[in-house]
């Protein structure tokens, strides 16, 4: 059996997603699974045990360049359809999703209607599962696979990394310099507004933590972030060089521990054991945290949080924040970083 797993981004989508791979894995053991994505996240796609191949589509790169998308998308069906497939499993739910799903020409499974992120997006399957409502993201993904296919998931959720994890025991020699438990990683990146954290309160974190010893390491991964990190390096932190994502995971491996907004590379972090703090202002760990004894989810405690909204529909009047990221105060991240990082040995 040969399988087309869809699910074009984000980060830490496709990292929820994992686990469900794994339990496909699981039901069809002799089953070639291949998975369908953006460029950019391709690369830690690769590092699940249970992908054999991973296809790039890159739909964002052209989202300017719209007159080129047809022609990626008939070279796209060529491609897809050389392989034969047996199904196609839309794990998205989006309609753009569900109309790359069909370009192979087989069966496509995905959510049904009450259940898809976009409910017309489930008029394009074959096979449908609804699954309950306020399920945790990865729970779901994992429902979804149980309902098509019959998958056992009573076990503990596999994210299939453990392969990986061995690989980056040894810190290759251009990065030992970061390596450390005195290292501390802030991921302060993210794609959604809401979810920044003022850099007023990076900053006053960033002096707390080096008053303690400890070396802030600033990783950037687009122009955006290198200047921010730029910014936050005035209050003692240290920019890294550009890394790759596999460069990232082996630098948290080898670090101290990490503080982040709710983002995918702080999801990476904490399903790689490493010990850390999340910060959730318009999300809800319960939903969408990797839950682990290896990191601490803070949130804002106001009425108006979680609201799951990019953009905060009622900001600050004067500093334009979302007042559910002002409300998490530097001083409690830090006294939250002294207790994880000094109880995992740091």
């Amino acid at each position: 059996m040969k399988i087309l797993v869809v699910r074009l981004s984000s980060l830490g989508d496709i990292l929820h997603l994992f686990p469900a791979v794994s339990d496909l894995r699981s039901r069809f053991p002799k089953a070639e699974i291949h998975w369908l994505m953006e460029p950019a996240f391709a690369e830690m796609a690769g590092w699940h045990v249970a992908v054999d191949k991973v296809i790039a589509v890159p739909l964002r790169r052209n989202k300017k360049t719209w007159w080129k998308i047809p022609g990626l998308l008939r070279h796209l069906k060529k491609q897809l359809k050389v392989e034969h497939y047996d199904l196609v499993i839309d794990a998205q739910g989006l309609i753009k999703s569900a109309i790359l799903s069909r370009l192979p020409g087989v069966d496509v499974y995905g959510f049904s209607a009450d259940s898809a992120r976009e409910s017309l997006a489930a008029s394009f399957y074959k096979k449908t599962a609804s699954v309950a409502p306020g399920l945790h993201v990865v729970e779901k993904n994992r429902h979804l696979i149980a309902q098509l296919f019959g998958a056992d998931i009573s076990s503990t959720a596999d994210f299939g990394l453990s392969a990986f994890r061995e690989r980056q025991m040894e810190l290759p020699e251009h990065l030992k310099s970061f390596g450390g438990k005195k290292c501390i990683l802030l991921l302060h990146g993210t794609t959604w507004n809401s979810k920044f954290w003022p850099e007023a309160s990076w900053l006053e974190l960033t002096d707390l933590l080096v008053r303690q010893g400890f070396r802030c390491l600033l990783p950037w991964g687009n122009e955006e972030e290198k200047l921010r990190a730029a910014r936050l390096a005035r209050g003692g932190g240290e920019v890294l060089p550009r890394l790759s994502l596999n460069e990232l995971a082996c630098v948290l491996l080898h670090a101290g521990g990490f503080v982040s907004v709710e983002t995918g590379i702080g999801h990476l972090a904490t399903v790689l054991d490493v010990p850390g703090i999340m910060l959730h202002g318009p999300t809800d760990p319960d939903y969408s945290g990797i839950l682990s004894g290896s990191c601490v989810h803070i949130t804002s405690g106001l009425g108006c949080s979680p609201c799951f909204k990019r953009d905060c529909p009622i900001p600050d009047q004067e500093t334009g924040l979302p007042p559910c990221q002002e409300a998490i105060a530097a001083n409690m991240v830090f006294n939250a970083c002294l207790k994880q990082f000094y109880r995992s040995g740091s």
